[in-house]
């Protein structure tokens, strides 16, 4: 069984260009821009972490067995990444627009996590917002919505 969920989350991280993105790989490109955020400051890591397992489990329905498993391939994915197209391309390509302004939420979620909002984190998802056409008004409302 450990052995068919490495396999899993290998293909997650090697998907090659021309096969079609699966829902996983969607899902990890999701836990990827999350943990750009809670990385992105010094502070509160473990708390984001927790946020994140949450959103995990609550949002995407991820079985709990496996939200370790992934949360460590979106660390890899995070830590092998030029930039965030990558994983703002999958979403493009598969989410909604809904979908789109429920990541920038999850994104806020997180960077609220241990009470404070740090330039950098706010920078990331305004990138990461306007990277997925998330407009600046609601990029606006979903901060104040995740802080309400």
């Amino acid at each position: 069984m450990i052995d068919n969920l490495f396999e899993l989350f290998k293909k997650l991280i090697d998907v090659p260009d021309d096969e079609p993105q699966d829902d996983n790989a969607i899902v990890l490109a999701a836990v990827s821009l999350m943990l750009e955020v809670a990385r992105s400051d010094s502070d509160g890591e473990q708390v984001e972490h927790a946020v994140i397992r949450n959103i995990l489990t609550s949002e995407f329905k991820v079985e709990s067995g496996l939200i370790d498993s992934l949360l460590e391939a979106g660390v890899e994915k995070v830590e092998d990444a030029i930039d965030l197209f990558q994983f703002t391309q999958l979403i493009n390509e598969h989410y909604s627009h809904e979908q789109k302004e429920d990541l920038v939420y999850a994104m806020w979620r997180v960077a609220l996590a241990d009470g404070k909002v740090q330039a950098i984190e706010d920078h990331i998802i305004r990138r990461v917002a306007g990277l997925i056409y998330v407009a600046h008004s609601d990029f606006i409302r979903l901060k104040l919505k995740a802080r309400g």
